[in-house]
């Protein structure tokens, strides 16, 4: 189960006749019918799974037979307007991308799944329907990453990480023992700097402005644009940015008003943060319309590639017993190489 995830209970409507046993509910669209010799009629439970519904002060970007995919708002700190989207747990997978310059890697150490642009062929099979910078470069020593088995920068304890599992699937916390635990099998991590949220409260850490803590400000200001990535109580991913200078305190503000109980400073400084949600699942590259204000780039880069790494959010499949998932890697001559995307889905029973 994701980190942090409250399982939605299924509703379950259950018809009974006199003396009549329970039977056990059946996976989400499936129905199970018990007989009695002394029941009339028999027992028959349906179970349906609830929706991903929109939520006040939020606008749905995406939306699936799931529910809703992507929203997203504008966030007033101190007059201060951040843009915010989130990601649902229930409806989304997540894929992390090198940069063509950062993380520094040798050619053909990182797959195709992995690489500076999105991997249209692989990852338009699902869909894409938001993609948002990374961290700070691996000079900067901001902590560590790993994608599809290559190590790109030792991890570090006790900084923040965001790991990625083969179905897109996300925890995040702290590195060290227990996280992200034995039953989650990830095939990426990504580090950027110590908690800049945790239990739902600014870090003592996020009150400081010191470049050693939060990053090298341009011209030396800690007034700085800024984004950040945290999750909710719900799993969800929340994704805030500005391009107004602001200090870590505000953007830990910002996150927090987006509804996260952890969370981590992603990239600084003008130039960096990109941040796009499409208005459509995009099978080919295309359009998105939701960024953040005055931004310097077009996230569009995203389609066709970037110099630094970058996260890529998918549609799931429609069917609640289906997900997208790569099986593994497989030798290749230039290294390992993922397999493709492919839907697996579970049996009813």
């Amino acid at each position: 189960m994701r980190w942090g995830v409250l399982v939605v209970a299924a509703l379950t409507v259950i018809t009974l006749g006199a003396g009549a046993a329970i039977a056990s509910s059946p996976p989400p669209g499936a129905s199970a019918i018990a007989h009695s010799p002394h029941a009339t009629p028999a027992v028959v439970t349906t179970t349906t799974v609830a929706l991903e519904r929109p939520q006040a002060n939020w606008q749905v970007a995406t939306s699936s037979a799931r529910g809703v995919m992507v929203d997203y708002r504008m966030i007033d700190v101190a007059g201060v307007m951040f843009r915010a989207i989130r990601l649902r747990a229930r409806t989304t997978l997540l894929r992390w991308h090198v940069g063509s310059s950062d993380p520094p890697v040798g050619a053909g150490t990182v797959p195709a799944d992995a690489g500076p642009s999105i991997n249209w062929a692989n990852e338009g099979l699902a869909g894409v329907v938001a993609v948002f910078n990374g961290g700070f470069k691996v000079g900067a020593h901001a902590g560590g990453s790993m994608v599809d088995g290559v190590v790109l920068s030792p991890m570090v304890r006790g900084d923040m990480t965001l790991a990625i599992d083969a179905s897109g699937h996300w925890k995040m916390g702290e590195w060290g023992p227990g996280f992200p635990g034995r039953a989650f099998h990830a095939i990426a991590y990504r580090q950027n700097l110590g908690p800049l949220i945790a239990n739902s409260r600014p870090t003592a850490a996020a009150l400081s402005s010191n470049e050693l803590i939060w990053g090298d400000p341009l011209h030396g200001n800690p007034q700085q644009a800024r984004s950040a990535l945290g999750i909710d109580v719900r799993g969800n991913l929340v994704y805030v940015a500005t391009l107004s200078g602001v200090s870590p305190a505000l953007l830990a503000t910002a996150l927090l008003a987006a509804g996260a109980v952890e969370g981590m400073e992603l990239d600084i400084n003008p130039y960096w943060p990109i941040l796009g949600a499409s208005f459509s699942v995009l099978h080919q590259p295309g359009a998105y319309p939701v960024q953040i204000p005055y931004s310097e780039h077009n996230p569009t880069i995203y389609n066709t590639g970037w110099e630094r790494d970058f996260f890529v959010a998918m549609a799931e499949p429609n069917n609640w017993r289906c997900s997208w998932t790569s099986p593994g890697l497989v030798p290749a001559r230039r290294g390992a190489q993922p397999q493709p995307l492919r839907e697996v889905c579970s049996r009813a029973r």
